[in-house]
């Protein structure tokens, strides 16, 4: 049996995914996404498909070299989530977590990933989040 498709793009509500979008830019912003390496944050997860979602999943997407640089002591050749267990990701993701949460009052879950892994793993879909749309400014006459 097939899923149906999803009417809403997701079902995090309004203005819930205002303050959302809001918290990711600062995140996006601190990490000077789009930067080299860094792919930005995007929702994933339950939140994106039903309405009877726990938490909000937001990840940093990092390109594998981009992501070992920020956690040395990693090693992502096994497949395996084992960052899950390296203090300095477990610092920055529980701290950022919990500042969104603040920000935003949702149960956000935040993490960094490593992009082959990600894509390997959570083939599923992603929504882009905290991006900054620029409209060109019009000519003075």
């Amino acid at each position: 049996m097939t899923e149906p498709a999803n009417p809403k793009a997701s079902y995090i509500g309004a203005p819930a995914c205002f303050a959302l979008e809001m918290a990711c830019k600062q995140v996006n912003d601190a990490f000077r996404v789009p930067a080299p390496g860094f792919s930005g944050l995007f929702i994933v997860g339950s939140a994106l498909k039903r309405p009877d979602w726990r938490d909000v999943d937001v990840r940093m997407m990092l390109d594998d070299a981009t992501f070992q640089k920020m956690f040395p002591d990693v090693d992502i050749s096994h497949g395996a989530a084992l960052w899950e267990f390296d203090p300095r990701w477990t610092l920055m993701t529980t701290a950022i977590a919990q500042w969104m949460r603040h920000q935003t009052g949702l149960p956000i879950d935040f993490q960094f990933q490593p992009m082959t892994w990600a894509n390997k793993e959570h083939n599923k879909p992603r929504h882009a989040a905290g991006l900054r749309f620029v409209s060109p400014r019009k000519s003075e006459d």
